[in-house]
């Protein structure tokens, strides 16, 4: 976390409390425990040197933790602990104020973009800029943690190349059915998107309980009449259906759907509720797949309300107002953040020309620990101050 020296104006005043250190400046007043702080020492003792893990242990911290004395070093901006176990510890205010959870410090959230039909295209990024340029590759990484899809156009149309792209920005996703997916018109295919057929905005593999996060789409060769991409930012429509439909959207949250795929030789099951949100009440994950849905088991006196919602959300997501419909060429790769974005595509006509796409799944922790590295922001701020090497 950097330091955020703006966030603390000297001069300082020191406290201790009965559980706590209050430290206060002429902007605020903040506290920290005593438990806090001496699990966050970075003293050699309780830190490993070379990779900055942690060597303390927090059940062998004594309950009763408290300084035996305090100082504040206004010069270095630095408070000095000797606690009553005879260990001691140093504090740079700015990382205290970076941490400050008394004040509601959290990790800073990236910037996104909630985005509907004006959108009309995601963010593109020509191929070999992404592989051979830092700058050009964090550029692509920062388009999709706004806006949750990116096109990395001139793709050479190569057998397997969407793996090879993958590992650039991080890793592959094993899941129960092809490392490599070929998507092509196949009648014996296991799957609609094996069909000409339209296939209505959806997120994959629901089936999971943690289904893939991001997916790969890479566009060997499009030639085919029809077939137009289309996407829809799930985030936005929630947000809306949260706004003006506070119970239906709430009902989403509760609900779990039990969605399946399956194979000859392979199976995939889970049941969890449409919207999943993180301890803040914030949309995590939006899984709807319309044509993976099975038959639903909830209470009596919740399915017929489950349903109005239900489809009030279907008809959002397949309106015209989110949905941005367009053309993907030969060598484009179409990522998206499939926790929030959902995808589809127009029908197709097989006999008017080649249609053959490559997907593979990802996970969006890489591609966000990616972007940390190439930032330079993946390690982590010494409590001490002092910038690790």
């Amino acid at each position: 976390m950097p330091q955020q020296q703006n966030a603390v104006r000297l001069p300082l005043t020191l406290a201790l409390a009965d559980r706590y250190l209050e430290l206060t400046s002429p902007e605020r007043e903040s506290k920290f425990h005593y438990i806090w702080l001496r699990d966050n020492c970075w003293c050699e003792e309780c830190r490993v040197a070379q990779s900055a893990e942690r060597r303390i242990y927090t059940a062998d911290i004594p309950p009763d933790i408290a300084p035996a004395e305090a100082h504040l070093d206004h010069d270095a901006a630095t408070i000095h602990l000797r606690w009553n176990d005879g260990h001691s510890s140093s504090f740079s205010v700015w990382w205290l104020a970076a941490n400050d959870y008394s004040n509601g410090a959290e990790e800073p959230s990236p910037k996104v973009t909630l985005w509907t039909s004006d959108l009309g295209s995601p963010p593109r990024f020509e191929h070999g800029a992404v592989v051979g340029r830092p700058d050009v590759q964090l550029a692509y990484l920062d388009a999709m943690r706004e806006y949750g899809a990116a096109i990395v156009t001139r793709t050479p149309s190569v057998d397997g190349e969407v793996a090879r792209f993958a590992e650039v920005v991080g890793h592959v996703r094993e899941t129960a059915f092809e490392r490599v997916h070929n998507v092509r018109h196949d009648p014996q295919g296991y799957n609609v998107a094996h069909t000409p057929l339209e296939l209505k905005p959806h997120t994959d593999l629901p089936s999971y309980h943690w289904p893939p996060s991001i997916q790969l789409l890479h566009f060997l060769v499009n030639e085919s009449t029809g077939g137009e991409s289309t996407l829809v930012d799930g985030w936005s429509v929630l947000a809306d259906l949260r706004r003006d439909n506070p119970d239906a959207f709430d009902i989403l949250c509760r609900v779990p759907v039990t969605f399946q795929l399956f194979s000859e030789d392979e199976d995939t099951r889970a049941t969890a509720p449409l919207v999943q949100l993180d301890t803040s009440g914030r949309v995590q994950t939006l899984r709807f797949s319309n044509q993976l849905a099975l038959p639903l088991h909830a209470p009596f006196e919740d399915v017929g309300e489950f349903y109005d919602a239900y489809q009030l959300l279907g008809k959002m997501i397949d309106s015209d107002y989110y949905k941005i419909v367009f053309k993907c060429n030969t060598g484009d790769l179409l990522t998206v953040h499939s926790h929030r974005v959902l995808h589809g595509r127009k029908a197709f006509d097989p006999v008017s020309g080649a249609r053959h796409l490559q997907d593979v799944y990802m996970e969006w922790d890489d591609l966000m620990d990616r972007h940390n590295v190439l930032s330079g922001t993946h390690k982590p701020t010494p409590s001490t101050g002092v910038d690790l090497a």
